[in-house]
């Protein structure tokens, strides 16, 4: 295996993504269904929702501190793929818990998770770089994972052929083989024409601080308010596990079919300002159909839009910090990313989980609603007027 993940190093990092994948969506597209099936009330969730990005956070400030390199990175991930495995098994294993047990476990496995991405896209972003590779064509096998993971998930569940012990001894299986292969990665030499060793500093990268911004508030909430979406149909619209399951792959395949369209639409990215738009715009159809109080059929159209604003930020987190970062930095620019979006999502989640014991979903999603509109504008007119001094000042470069 060594070998060929030497010499067949962009197909093998194919399957990895794939496989890693599978291992998620096994385990967290059903999770916060699970934990409502156990009877934990919207504040419960609203814990765990918060507890878990704040282990991420940890997580991304610590690993970002050992992360040297991408070498080292390869370490982190096998530990990380293997500390997953076993709590996916765990999972498996027994009966059904506590509040606090699971709140516990869920808040280690989180340590680990969301930075073990950013570490695995480090390393692919540097490699596709070098390699002259494309990163979409690469993330794109993550993703069928995710529309295959969660739509036999809930053909499954929907005829009782599984139980949730099942899709998490599933999760396991892929997240072993994940380890397996984490531990097989070959290792990179940054061509010393890209080597840079001045330090990141954020105030001479404006369109990064803008970047962040976009981030913590629009990207955190899209994760939160998906968290709260999947609770609202199933305990306040009343369908079952097995159609959320099917939305959920719907929704993926939407994601799936925009990494197609990028894959063969070439130099896409050139524009912040648009992305922003395009990205905050999808984002906004979830949470707005839900303050609109529109009916059940309706809402499963508009939250198809989430497919659209994440397929298109996946591969654009990457190949534009790859872009405006020097390359031995590209890993410290995502975790910086991490940790922006992590606390966004810290404070979002226990604001809109204690939110939702006083007022109606409705309400609680009409103001996400107006944040997200707000957030975006402001982040598109701050891109618009960054690019437009740049172009200025490099008018006045050429006329000197």
């Amino acid at each position: 295996m060594k070998k060929v993940a030497y010499e067949h190093t962009y197909r093998f990092l194919k399957i990895l993504y794939l496989f890693r994948y599978f291992g998620d969506a096994f385990f967290y597209t059903f999770l916060y269904v699970f934990l409502a099936s156990n009877g934990f009330n919207n504040f419960e969730l609203g814990l765990v929702s918060a507890f878990t990005p704040l282990a991420a956070l940890i997580g991304s400030i610590f690993f970002a501190r050992i992360a040297k390199n991408v070498n080292i990175n390869r370490i982190l991930m096998v530990i990380s793929s293997f500390v997953e495995f076993g709590v996916a098994l765990l999972f498996a294993l027994i009966a059904p818990q506590s509040f606090i047990f699971y709140l516990v476990i869920i808040t280690l496995i989180s340590f680990f998770n969301v930075p073990f991405y950013t570490l695995l896209d480090g390393y692919s972003g540097t490699y596709i770089m070098q390699a002259k590779k494309q990163y979409s064509a690469m993330r794109i096998m993550g993703t069928i994972s995710y529309v295959i993971g969660p739509l036999l998930g809930a053909i499954l569940m929907e005829f009782n052929l599984i139980t949730y012990a099942t899709l998490f001894y599933m999760s396991a299986f892929f997240l072993l083989l994940t380890f397996v292969m984490t531990v097989y990665l070959p290792k990179q030499t940054i061509n010393e024409d890209v080597i840079k060793k001045e330090k990141l500093i954020l105030r001479d990268h404006p369109e990064l601080l803008i970047y962040y911004f976009f981030g913590l508030f629009i990207i955190a909430l899209s994760i939160v308010s998906d968290n709260f979406f999947g609770v609202f149909l199933t305990e306040e619209r009343l369908i079952s596990d097995a159609t959320y399951g099917y939305l959920v792959a719907a929704t993926i395949f939407v994601e799936l079919l925009v990494f197609i369209f990028i894959i063969y639409k070439k130099n896409m990215f050139r524009n912040p300002a648009f992305s922003y738009f395009l990205i905050g715009s999808a984002i906004l159809m979830r949470p707005l159909a839900i303050a609109l109080n529109l009916p059940t059929n309706v809402i499963f159209i508009f939250s198809l839009f989430r497919g659209i604003a994440w397929g298109y930020y996946i591969v654009f987190n990457v190949l534009y910090l790859a872009r405006i970062v020097p390359l031995t930095k590209l890993t410290g620019a995502l975790f910086i990313m991490q940790i922006t979006v992590t606390f966004g999502r810290i404070i979002s989640s226990l604001v809109i989980g204690k939110l939702l014991e006083s007022f109606s979903y409705q309400n609680v999603f009409i103001g996400i609603s107006v944040l997200v509109v707000l957030a975006t504008t402001t982040t598109v007119i701050l891109s618009v007027n960054l690019r437009h001094k740049k172009m200025r000042l490099s008018n006045n470069l050429d006329a000197v």
